[in-house]
């Protein structure tokens, strides 16, 4: 008899890790449904719902969206009933997951839960780990400090290293327009964010040109299902580049003079192709109001919280406006060696967060408990 995994995903970088691990569970003894998008429906598992419409950014727009989501929790806890896994296996998300997996672990305590990316207890929060740890059975870290937090806890954590970084990256070759640089600008894969960050970066967009005089190309990666969306924000007057797949993304923001990217994984992916990187970082003022007094860190970037340094610039909200992302992406663009050393500085952070075998690793977690 099969082997039943339920895996449940809420963005793109986290359809992106499961659709990387699923290739471990062969289909003659596993049988996978899933809250995915389109990596993991390319990887033929068949798909409860799409991940897009469990995808929102912030307080505001998930209680705008709070019988949507009530909705689709219930309809998830019903569905993983009837399906009876061995084992849930839930990629960050944990605003909906760890809501599912709860209710589920009430009714059926013998079903297992593997969690992937800890939640960031040691920002915000960190009583969370008392509702959490009742459920959860095996947590598995993308980062090294964050063991002893979870051990603290008594809650069963492994390091296993960030997946992204695992590999070296083999470059495939597309076009590089002649005589002009690459900057590439990363508006995030949410919606929300696409409607915060795309306005701003079009006036950069403008800024660069007025002054620069037509010096620069601009890269955007984003995902399929986001593609239009962006698209509908620049002018047609615009010389712009767009990137769907991973070959594409990496080779562009690998030949890119600078990246601007908002915070979150798409952060890691500069680093990973050791692209000059600048993080901004904007919510509406209603989320930030209610967020900004829970948060102990003083960064947002990774890399500078695990070097307790801002070794990235990052402009957060208030910081986060058109005229200073101009002025620190200004300094980059005409200083050679703030570039270098920017890479240099964050390349040594990054190697501390990777392992050679991140995915087999999760998966032998994941099949140990089946």
């Amino acid at each position: 008899m099969k082997k039943k995994i339920f895996i449940i995903t809420g963005e793109a970088s986290g359809d992106k890790l499961a659709a990387d691990i699923v290739q471990y569970f062969s289909k003659s003894e596993y049988n996978i449904l899933a809250i995915g998008s389109e990596k993991l429906k390319n990887k033929k598992i068949k798909l409860l719902f799409d991940s897009s419409t469990i995808a929102f950014m912030g307080i505001k727009d998930v209680i705008l969206n709070i019988f949507h989501l009530k909705k689709k929790i219930n309809f998830t806890i019903k569905s993983i009933i009837d399906f009876k896994p061995h084992v849930i296996f839930s990629i960050d998300a944990p605003d909906f997951a760890f809501r599912v997996e709860n209710e589920v672990k009430k009714k059926f305590p013998d079903i297992k839960v593997v969690h992937l990316v800890a939640p960031t207890i040691w920002a915000w929060r960190e009583n969370r780990a008392k509702f959490f740890k009742n459920f959860i059975d095996h947590l598995l870290l993308l980062f090294p400090f964050e063991s002893s937090i979870f051990n603290r806890w008594k809650i069963k954590n492994t390091f296993v290293g960030h997946p992204f970084l695992q590999n070296a990256i083999k470059y495939k070759k597309f076009f590089l327009p002649k005589n002009k640089n690459i900057i590439t600008l990363c508006p995030g894969s949410r919606i929300a964010e696409i409607k915060i960050f795309m306005p701003i970066f079009i006036n950069l967009i403008n800024k660069i040109n007025s002054i620069f005089k037509d010096q620069y190309i601009f890269h955007f990666p984003v995902p399929q299902n986001r593609l239009s969306v962006v698209k509908q924000y620049i002018p047609n007057k615009f010389k712009n580049i767009f990137s769907v797949d991973e070959d594409q993304k990496n080779f562009y923001i690998k030949n890119s003079i600078l990246s601007i990217a908002k915070s979150g994984t798409i952060s890691l992916d500069v680093c990973k192709n050791k692209c000059p990187l600048i993080t901004v970082y904007k919510t509406s003022n209603f989320n930030y109001f209610f967020i900004k007094p829970l948060v102990k860190v003083k960064f947002g970037n990774i890399i500078n919280i695990a070097a307790n340094k801002e070794i990235i610039p990052e402009l957060i909200q208030s910081n986060c406006t058109v005229e200073k992302i101009f002025f620190m992406a200004s300094k980059f663009l005409t200083n050679k060696n703030i570039r270098i050393k920017n890479v240099q500085n964050y390349t040594k952070i990054l190697n501390t967060f990777k392992k050679s075998n991140t995915n087999k690793i999760i998966a032998n977690t994941i099949k140990g408990y089946c």
